[in-house]
């Protein structure tokens, strides 16, 4: 099962990434947008990317090796201490730090990007897409499974300490980190529409984790999946969150 991550490249792009770059890449976990990093810097860029989790680098590497990428250097390090884990790193030597669905797990998230300006070159991009499921779901006519599979992955990110809302606190988290806030963009996430993992897909993918926290167990969870399945209709459209993609700069004088 491969998620599309076209958009994200498209929004990376949009940001002002390109060939050539130095990528700090924030909670790589699997190795995903890794991939789309190092896609849009190409061989003569480089991205190194942190993750907190052995296994989530060990599977990280084992995707890129097999696709073929070579300009990445993997580094296991906790985001939210000190960022020691740059200490062999020059100073001012990233052009970018990136990320996707990462801030809002971290308790204080500007404090973390503030930590890095010293190894982000002056006028340098930070780039997060972050994602914010408080104004859905969006739809018309009733999707009782849908918004079911909603309510549940909201308790699942509450009860893992998410900030369900960082996309709309993108600008404020530049702004508090000491960046200059440039722009942000945001897109609606529609369900069944190639860039998500449908609902029903995703709560199989999420299963340990719904039962872990006690939310539903696995006969419910199929039980639903089978209900999304049945309400599933080419004629509706249902937005289950949104993406947003914030641009921010280090000033120059910095």
């Amino acid at each position: 099962m491969k998620r599309n991550n076209r958009p994200t490249e498209l929004l990376f792009r949009k940001a002002g990434i390109s060939e050539g770059m130095s990528v700090l890449e924030l909670g790589s976990g699997p190795g995903e947008v890794t991939e789309v990093l190092a896609g849009i810097v190409g061989r003569t860029g480089r991205v190194v990317a942190v993750d907190r989790s052995e296994k989530m680098l060990a599977m990280a590497k084992e995707r890129l090796q097999g696709a073929g990428v070579e300009n990445v250097r993997f580094v296991c390090a906790d985001l939210n201490g000190t960022a020691d884990y740059l200490k062999d790193v020059e100073l001012a030597s990233f052009d970018v730090v990136a990320g996707r669905r990462v801030l809002m797990y971290l308790a204080k998230p500007e404090a973390v990007i503030e930590g890095l300006l010293p190894w982000i070159r002056p006028g340098g991009l930070v780039v997060f897409e972050e994602m914010d499921s408080t104004m859905c779901p969006g739809l018309v006519g009733s999707m009782p499974g849908h918004e079911q599979a909603l309510v549940w992955l909201g308790q699942m990110l509450d009860g893992e300490g998410a900030q369900r809302a960082m996309g709309l606190l993108l600008p404020a988290v530049f702004a508090k980190a000491g960046l200059h806030f440039e722009r942000i963009w945001a897109e609606a996430v529609i369900e069944g529409q190639g860039d998500q993992f449908p609902l029903g897909q995703m709560l199989g993918l999420l299963t340990p984790r719904l039962e872990s926290t006690g939310i539903a167990t696995a006969p419910e969870i199929e039980a639903l999946i089978a209900q999304i399945n049945a309400e599933r209709d080419p004629s509706r459209v249902f937005v289950s969150a949104m993406r947003f993609c914030a641009l921010g700069t280090k000033p120059q004088d910095a």
